[in-house]
Parts: C-alpha cells; structure tokens; sequence
C-alpha cells in the first residue's frame, strides 16, 4: 500500500517518526511535514505565498520531505508535484501529541489536513493522542499499521475524514474502539504575559472546562477508556437555524 504521512507538529516530532517507522515496514510511505510545529492552524493554505521543500533524512528506508508552509499545504504540494505520478491509497495525518476532541477540530491542524485529504479524493485519517500520554507512539503505530484494510473499507465520502483519538499508549488500559459523536470542549482561556529570548509578548493558555456531554461523544468515550473514531464533515449547515420570516423581512 502507498502512504502519505503528514502532521502539524513538524517533521522532526517523535508522533510522525514512530507512525512512519511503523509503516514503513511493510508499505511505501512518503512523509511531506512542516518544517516546524503547525499546530492550531487548522484549514489554512498558503495563498500568495511562496512555499519551499527539501529532503529531510528521518533514518528510515522512505522518502521524507520539509515543507515551508502549513499541514494542508503538505497535503496538497504532496499530491500536486511530490507523488504526481504516484498517488497514495490513503492519507495519515499524526499521531498528534494531543488529543483533536470535540470542538477541537475546528482549529486541530491535524484534523484538517485530513479534511483536504477528503477533499482532493483520498482516505483520509487523523492519528491523535493525550498529551500525557505522548511519551511511547508505539501501541498507536500498531494499531493504525493493523487495521489499515478495515480503514479502507469504511463509508467515506470527499467531504467526511475520520478523526481517531487514543486515551493511553498501553493496550491493556484500552476497553475497546468506539465510533464516536464530536462534543463539545472548552477552555478557560487567557493571555500572560511572558518574557522570552525574542522580548516579551502574551502567550494563550487555558485548561479544559468541565462540560455536559452526550455518553456518545468522543469527550466522553476518552474518559472511559475507549479509542474513539469520529467521522468530520467539512460541510455541516444549521438547517435548523433558516428563518424563512426573517428571509422575508429583510430589505435590499
């Protein structure tokens, strides 16, 4: 089978290596990277704007590659100039070091490279796990390495990408998988102010805000134990929401 590996957290993060080393045993994977940490910057593409690639040597029998610009970037330039003439089975986008949960997607990087995976045509999955747990990607390899077959059987549209999440890195503290509803995440945001080698500046920082979900969410799956998959739809209208009233009232 032909890979293509790509993630956020750029090319030198341990998620990318441990999933490419994996699956570079038995498929030809190309991994295409941001040459730095990506993270947050969820659908964005690098219009108007020039974007550079090199050779990158992750010690692996594969070809590798750093990318100047943003994940949705690696997985476009991929697929335009870098496997033209190849073109990959499926796409992993991972294992990122945190979990992509919920209301996450919106701004998970991760997430949406897979999403523009979706779109050009191609399976596509995103590889997350709890930072707690990003110490040991091995047990994640493994098991994206060993059910690949059943990934690419599943029901898939060009606008839908599955999002798996990991609640631990030992399989023996996993209950089972669970196909899983996004909830809802929030955080309890603020800016400090911090000093650095550049001058000071505000940093974001936030923990989660405890919140009521439904049992079938994949904020909730987590807590108990369960790897969650959770298919995204880059097209989700509020129907609900039309106002056929308002429609009429409103003047041009």
């Amino acid at each position: 089978m032909r890979i293509l590996i790509v993630n956020d957290d750029g090319i030198q993060a341990p998620g990318i290596h441990k999933l490419a080393e994996q699956l570079s045993r038995e498929h030809s994977v190309v991994v295409v990277a941001p040459h730095t940490q990506k993270s947050g910057y969820s659908h964005s593409l690098s219009f108007h704007k020039t974007i550079t690639y090199a050779p990158y040597n992750l010690g692996l029998p594969l070809k590798s590659y750093s990318l100047t610009g943003t994940p949705c970037d690696c997985v476009k330039f991929a697929i335009d100039v870098l496997m033209k003439d190849d073109l990959p089975d499926l796409i992993l986008c991972g294992i990122n070091d945190d979990y992509n949960l919920g209301t996450d997607v919106v701004y998970s990087a991760t997430v949406n490279a897979a999403l523009e995976g979706a779109l050009l045509g191609f399976p596509s999955f995103a590889v997350s796990i709890g930072r707690e747990n990003a110490d040991d990607f091995t047990y994640p390899a493994r098991f994206i390495e060993e059910n690949l077959q059943t990934f690419l059987s599943l029901k898939r549209s060009d606008n839908i990408c599955f999002s798996i999440n990991f609640p631990s890195n030992k399989k023996e503290c996993i209950k089972g998988v669970r196909f899983a509803s996004l909830g809802l995440r929030k955080f309890s945001d603020r800016y400090e102010l911090r000093e650095n080698r550049d001058g000071s500046g505000y940093l974001l920082l936030g923990e989660p805000i405890p919140l009521d979900n439904s049992p079938d969410s994949d904020v909730e799956l987590i807590k108990k134990g369960y790897i969650t998959i959770t298919p995204v739809a880059i097209q989700d209208t509020a129907r609900e929401y039309f106002d056929k009233s308002a429609e009429r009232k409103l003047c041009l």
